[in-house]
């Protein structure tokens, strides 16, 4: 299982314009690049018509374990309570016409401060 520190995040500027932002996700199985339009909803980020391609990844490499770690590991960093990625409506494959149900993700309790 991969921990926050295996991760690492980049924003690729390069072939995209406001509002939509890539962000290029390395991780010890391969890459992920995610694209959407990322909005704020108070203490959540909602990211909208994202789309997802991974690169080096086998089949079954990446499952609801690993998205939970990626997720977290973006929460901490960017300091939001909350993670709603909402995909984009599929053009090919499986379910063509079909968009996915938002996927939900929230951070964890953060620690009292010590007096």
């Amino acid at each position: 299982m991969w921990s926050s520190d295996d991760l690492s995040f980049e924003i690729e500027d390069a072939g995209t314009q406001d509002p939509v932002v890539t962000v290029e996700i390395t991780t010890p199985d391969g890459k992920l690049v995610v694209m959407g339009e990322p909005r704020q909803d108070g203490r959540t980020l909602v990211v909208e018509a994202t789309h997802i391609h991974g690169v080096g990844f086998r089949p079954n490499d990446l499952g609801s374990a690993k998205l939970r770690t990626i997720a977290r590991a973006l929460l901490e960093r960017m300091d939001y309570d909350g993670l709603i990625v909402e995909g984009a409506t599929r053009t090919t494959g499986a379910q063509k016409g079909r968009r996915p149900k938002p996927l939900r993700f929230s951070r964890g309790p953060r620690p009292a401060p010590r007096p």
